[in-house]
This record gives structure tokens, C-alpha cells and sequence, in this order.
């Protein structure tokens, strides 16, 4: 083994203290590529399940502002389901309030979601989501005959409404929507007049160009539309990542350099007797760099292992505690092999300036021959 590799490997407290700190900021890193990783293959997985399935038609992008006159809903021989929808500010009557969250009424003559939701003019029943609720119930609502009420605002309007049940385990619907029936959303969205923001025709016979609600002026998709929607939630956290990324790296690259520093320091009798023995600045430099690479590369695998096994635990634990996860941690290409390289590149930056430094410590004296002249 030479010289080099045994100075670049050669363990000390310091060190192993360096190391956990990388593996640190790995395991974050790494937890959340995973995560990220997961939820994308989840959401191509549920586009590719939709592809061939249902159909939505719309009239804007925004569900909140699409209109569907009621007038035009399909045919009795063809199974949809109609949603009106709205963007709201959940309220209680101490001040305490939840912003952006979505609510919908159905209406599904065949039951095909199993809502219960049919006659929405006479159904009162109010289905909301358990994450929801654990937030906004617990000792901060007032209780009215052991029920809680709550307000829900649209710009100027609102409806008082009271919780009679959550969403089942599994739901279709996200925690944070409410599902009220159709004369709570009439009071929230009076210019609607009975109209409807989107349909999902699920089957028919009727070829969709003459389906009476597919107008010229209404657009046409498969479902796989709506995970459009979360797979621009997706991209935007991978856009995010780079924070993570950018602010991971740095931590590395500054433990990278401040234990590199120290090391020159302690190593400063035996780059000098290098030196002496003709070792050039290359050679000394490389002694760093590559202890510099080691560190990173040591603190990387460790902080990976430590990350999967991390966002893999999440999963299971959130399954155990109840609460639906339809995330599965993927151990891949970005959340394997990518932490480390970002890490040994961040610590080679961190490195080098210290590396050069030591190189400078200490310069060997070349020896000029004696001339003749001088010898006289």
C-alpha cells in the first residue's frame, strides 16, 4: 500500500466525526429524492391505469372556474358522475381557519363512487377529511350539541355546515376536501345557477361527439388529466430539490474543508519531511484530495443507507399509525448513486484549497553547484 493511500485512509476521531456530519446531510438528501422518487412512480403508475378509463369534460383547466350548463348531462344509458367545485377557507367560530381547501358536490344518479351522495338536494350528510379534521377539532371549535360547526368562505359568500362523518381508510378524495351536498354549494357558488364545473363520463354508448354535454366549447380528456395536476406538483418539487441539493453541499464542503485544515495542520512534520525528500507539490496535493474523496465517499454510502432505510421506516410507520400512504420510497439511480457523487464533488471543492495550501508549507531549497570560481 503506498504512502499516499495510507495518509488519504488513515482514521482518526476527527475524521470520524466528519463522516457522520456528511452522513447527515446524505441521509436528508437522500430521504428526499426517495420520497420524491415514489411519488412520481405512483402518479405514472395511476396515469397509466386511467389511460384507457374514464373521461373528463371541462370547459377550463381551473375546476374552480369551469362551467358546465346542467342542461346538457349525458343520456340515462350512459353512467357518469357530475362535480361542482370550489376553492374555500375552512372557518370555526374562535378565529381558527384552514386556507385552500377544496370542496366538491357530486351528483352520481348510479352510485358509481359510492358517496352516497345521489340526491344532493336532500342529503345533509358532510364528509371531511380525517387529516383535516385532527387539525382544526381538536380544543379549538366550539361544540354545539356535541357537534362541531364550521364556516366555509368563497370570496363573499359562505355556509355554515356540520361534520357527521369522515372519509373511510383508502378514500378516493385527498384529507383536505369536503364533499357537501349540492344547496351548501349553491349558497357558495350562486353564479354556477345549477351548473357544473366538470362530468366524468365513466361509460355509455354514445360515441363522446354526441354526447349532448360535449359542446364545441368544452374540452375533452381522459382522467389521466387530473394526475396532470399532481404531476405539476411533482416537477415542482423536483425544482425544489436543487435548494436541497445546493444547501446539503455546502454543509459537505464546509465540513470537508474545515477537516482537511485541521489534517494539514497535524500532518505539517511529515509533509516537510516529504518535502525534503523531494516530494513535489503535486504529490502532497493528491495526499489531501484523495483523503478528502475518502471522507465524502465513506460519509455518502453511509448517509444513504441511512436515508432509504429512513424514508422506507416513514412509510411504514405512517401504514401502521393508520394513515393512508400510497407512497412507495424508490431506491434508485437519483436516490442511490446521485447522493454520493454530489457529495465527493462538493468535498473535492472543499478540499482543494486546503490541499493547496499544504503543498506551499514547506519548499524545498535546490541545491546550485558550486562553480570553480568560487571554489578558488
Amino acid at each position: 500500500m503506498s504512502i499516499v493511500a495510507k495518509l488519504s485512509t488513515k482514521m482518526n476521531r476527527r475524521i470520524f466525526a466528519t463522516i457522520l456530519g456528511i452522513a447527515f446531510c446524505v441521509t436528508y438528501l437522500t430521504g428526499t429524492i426517495a420520497m420524491v422518487g415514489g411519488l412520481h412512480d405512483t402518479t405514472e403508475n395511476l396515469a397509466s391505469s386511467f389511460d384507457q378509463g374514464p373521461v373528463l369534460v371541462y370547459t377550463d383547466e381551473d375546476f374552480a372556474l369551469s362551467n358546465i350548463d346542467g342542461n346538457l348531462l349525458p343520456e340515462e344509458n350512459t353512467t357518469f358522475v357530475a362535480f361542482t367545485f370550489a376553492n374555500i377557507t375552512f372557518l370555526d367560530d374562535n378565529g381558527h381557519s384552514a386556507e385552500n381547501v377544496y370542496i366538491i358536490s357530486i351528483y352520481d344518479p348510479q352510485d358509481t363512487l359510492g358517496l352516497n351522495m345521489t340526491n344532493e338536494s336532500t342529503n345533509n350528510e358532510i364528509w371531511m377529511g380525517s387529516k383535516l379534521s385532527q387539525n382544526l377539532v381538536d380544543t379549538q371549535f366550539n361544540i354545539v350539541q356535541d357537534q362541531p360547526y364550521y364556516r366555509l368562505i368563497n370570496d363573499a359568500n359562505s355556509v355554515r355546515i356540520s361534520l357527521d362523518n369522515e372519509y373511510s381508510t383508502g378514500s378516493i378524495f385527498p384529507d383536505d376536501w369536503l364533499i357537501i351536498p349540492r344547496t351548501d354549494m349553491n349558497q357558495l357558488r350562486p353564479e354556477m345557477a345549477g351548473n357544473y364545473s366538470f362530468i366524468m363520463i365513466i361509460d355509455s354508448e354514445i360515441p363522446l361527439e354526441d354526447q349532448p354535454c360535449c359542446s364545441s366549447n368544452t374540452e375533452i380528456r381522459q382522467t389521466s388529466s387530473v394526475v396532470g395536476f399532481f404531476e405539476r406538483g411533482i416537477y415542482q418539487v423536483e425544482q425544489d430539490l436543487w435548494g436541497i441539493i445546493l444547501m446539503s453541499g455546502l454543509m459537505t464542503a464546509l465540513l470537508v474543508y474545515c477537516i482537511i485544515a485541521i489534517e494539514t495542520e497535524y500532518y505539517a512534520p511529515t509533509i516537510k519531511i516529504l518535502r525534503g525528500m523531494g516530494a513535489n507539490r503535486n504529490f502532497v496535493i493528491n495526499i489531501f484530495i484523495y483523503k478528502a474523496l475518502f471522507i465524502t465517499l465513506v460519509g455518502g454510502i453511509l448517509g444513504v443507507a441511512m436515508g432509504i432505510c429512513a424514508a422506507f421506516a416513514i412509510s411504514s410507520i405512517s401504514s401502521l399509525l393508520g394513515v393512508v400512504s400510497f407512497i412507495t420510497p424508490a431506491a434508485d439511480f437519483n436516490s442511490v448513486v446521485l447522493p454520493i457523487i454530489i457529495a465527493m464533488m462538493f468535498g473535492l471543492i472543499g478540499g482543494f484549497w486546503p490541499a493547496v495550501k499544504a503543498s506551499r508549507m514547506f519548499a524545498v531549497k535546490r541545491r546550485t553547484p558550486i562553480t570553480k570560481k568560487e571554489a578558488a
